[in-house]
């Protein structure tokens, strides 16, 4: 098996650093022919993600078939091969690394659309399903983004109540992503507690002094 992932591996990385771009002539791209993220959705190519990549779903092992080692190196690769063709593999919140693996390998025969401009994001909910069906089962982004904002109205809120609920719902967010670490990341831009006397939000750390070194940095 490992003489296998060696060689597998060295597919991977060949197919990262040869990616065809069917639009691009001469390797360069006209600014002139820039165009909204909704009409290059609408309109970019599409070709099967195992064709444009050269690299087969047959030729990924399940995941039980490895060891926490392989599974990691693959996946390491597989991101990096998959952000050369900006058809990026994003998770938003923590997700063992075996479940992204498996994610990845059972619907690697998706579609990809062929992006210039805009960033593309790898499938792992498919149309027609539920998201108990999603790849990533438990983990699954839809979910936790109905969840997220389930209760959110459409009627229009004033500064402090939008405020309040893009800290509820990035508090939420850090905990699916970080788990007991979350408060690490704690936005404290969002909470009006932070603010300082004059209303403006949180200085991020910065204190006076700081402030006033950066400040005077042409002096020094």
């Amino acid at each position: 098996m490992q003489n296998y992932i060696h060689q597998l591996l060295t597919d991977i990385a060949y197919s990262t650093e040869n990616v065809a771009w069917p639009y691009v002539e001469d390797g360069e791209v006209n600014i002139h022919d820039w165009i909204s993220p909704e009409e290059e959705d609408a309109n970019a190519p599409v070709r099967h993600l195992e064709e444009w990549t050269g690299i087969r779903k047959e030729q990924l092992p399940p995941q039980e078939m490895l060891s926490d080692e392989q599974v990691g190196l693959l996946l390491g690769v597989l991101i990096k091969m998959l952000d050369a063709y900006n058809w990026s593999f994003v998770m938003q919140i923590s997700v063992p690394e075996r479940i992204q693996y498996a994610a990845i390998r059972d619907y690697f025969d998706q579609p990809a659309k062929i992006k210039r401009w805009h960033m593309g994001f790898f499938e792992y909910c498919r149309p027609d399903t539920e998201h108990k069906k999603c790849a990533l089962g438990e983990y699954c982004h839809c979910a936790f983004y109905q969840e997220l904002f389930a209760g959110s109205s459409n009627e229009e809120l004033s500064p402090e109540e939008e405020r309040a609920m893009e800290l509820r719902c990035e508090i939420k967010h850090l905990q699916g992503k970080y788990g007991d670490q979350w408060e690490k990341y704690y936005p404290y831009h969002l909470d009006p507690s932070y603010d300082d006397e004059n209303r403006n939000p949180h200085d991020y750390g910065w204190g006076p002094d700081e402030e006033e070194d950066e400040g005077d940095w042409w002096k020094k």
